[in-house]
């Protein structure tokens, strides 16, 4: 029994991290589904979500009012979640036609501001950004091509992290970020994405559904617009970027905060689970987000299997090495801004930290734990 409960989350483990994406990478070469993509120009209403973001915010229009589109075929929207800083007055001051302040009050969530948002926009396309993203000039264009093609519902951005430091947070995140990337070019051309990065996405308005606040809106998108029998595609010419986070501390508080959110989404929308009724659609989702919050409930099992295989004098050499693991990536906890160790302890120190977040996700999110609201980490 030992020897089984070891082998089935050591193989759980090995499908979740590393079968399903060369399965996923397999099929999108063997059987793509193509996207047909023509340059167009449809209206589109930008729309900034954003809470106490004064430090950002007047660059953050100037970003979008900057980006190679038709003047007149563009505008934006800052939905400010109820913000006590000088966010608001910063957008007022702006003086450009074209911008304009939504403010809505009670503190209600990012969700809950782009729903408000997205009833306010006049355009054909919602683009979705962040205050602190900054969008590449052609990214739009990019974005836009392909929604000539009218299966195609929404349309991610591709995301680029800037390390801030040469440390173990910064460097961990750019390879864990660089190995998603991968992983959704793939799911991107075997169908659809299963989530997108808030940072920019594009979705039809008419396409568009109401998001309950408490969901995380990037994830949820995906699953709607694949109800209504309608695609989410990565679009890699559609760069945009973020600077990674510099400690461990507010890495491991955004990773739970979107661990959570992502679990109640899955329970609420858990619909979309089932493979009868959408296919590969509920096998990206089992693959690349259920199974891989369990993920620490997996390497807990295996690891307490092989404890008590190696006191029996079996597989001894494996538990040295799920040791030798977890203390490389305790090491990058104990010194992530040290520069000539955090090359080498990178990837451990990052692997432990995004399953330490499901770890902690999990646990809150069973204890009946909600997040709703979320508060800027730069």
């Amino acid at each position: 029994m030992l020897e089984l409960v070891f082998w089935a989350s050591v193989g759980l483990l090995a499908y979740v991290y590393a079968g399903y994406p060369v399965l996923a990478i397999a099929i999108a070469r063997v059987r793509p589904r193509a996207t047909r993509k023509q340059p167009i120009t449809p209206s589109v209403t930008v729309i900034i979500t954003a809470y106490n973001e004064e430090k950002d915010i007047a660059l953050k229009v100037r970003n979008v009012l900057a980006l190679d589109y038709p003047q007149g075929r563009i505008d934006v929207i800052v939905a400010s979640d109820a913000s006590s800083d000088g966010t608001d007055d910063i957008v007022r001051g702006l003086g450009i036609g074209g911008v304009r302040l939504l403010r809505v009050e009670g503190r209600q969530g990012k969700t809950a501001c782009q729903n408000a948002a997205a009833a306010a926009a006049s355009g054909d396309i919602l683009l979705f950004t962040d205050a602190t993203t900054r969008i590449a000039t052609d990214a739009l264009r990019a974005m836009t091509r392909n929604f000539h093609d009218p299966a195609v519902g929404c349309v991610a951005g591709r995301l680029s992290y800037v390390a801030q430091g040469d440390d173990a947070t910064g460097r961990g995140g750019t390879s864990y970020w660089n190995y998603e990337i991968m992983l959704r070019m793939a799911e991107s051309e075997i169908g659809s994405l299963i989530g997108v990065s808030g940072c920019l996405y594009a979705v039809r308005r008419s396409a568009y559904r109401d998001i309950a606040p408490e969901l995380i809106s990037d994830f949820v998108v995906a699953m709607l617009v694949r109800e209504q029998g309608l695609r989410t595609v990565l679009e890699p010419d559609a760069m945009c970027y973020e600077t990674t986070l510099d400690h461990p501390d507010r890495e491991l508080a955004m990773r739970v905060r979107v661990g959570m959110r992502s679990l109640s989404a899955l329970a609420s929308q858990k619909r979309f689970l089932n493979p009868f009724r959408f296919g590969a659609f509920a096998w990206q989702l089992w693959s690349h987000k259920l199974l891989r919050y369990l993920s620490p409930v997996f390497w807990m099992l295996a690891l307490l299997a092989n404890a008590a295989l190696a006191l029996q004098g079996r597989y001894a050499w494996l538990l040295a090495l799920q040791l030798a693991l977890l203390s490389a990536g305790l090491l990058g906890f104990a010194s992530p801004r040290l520069p000539g160790k955090s090359r080498l302890l990178a990837k451990p120190y990052y692997f432990l930290l995004t399953n330490l977040a499901s770890a902690v996700s999990l646990f809150r999110f069973l204890r009946g734990e909600r997040i709703v609201t979320w508060t800027p980490q730069r």
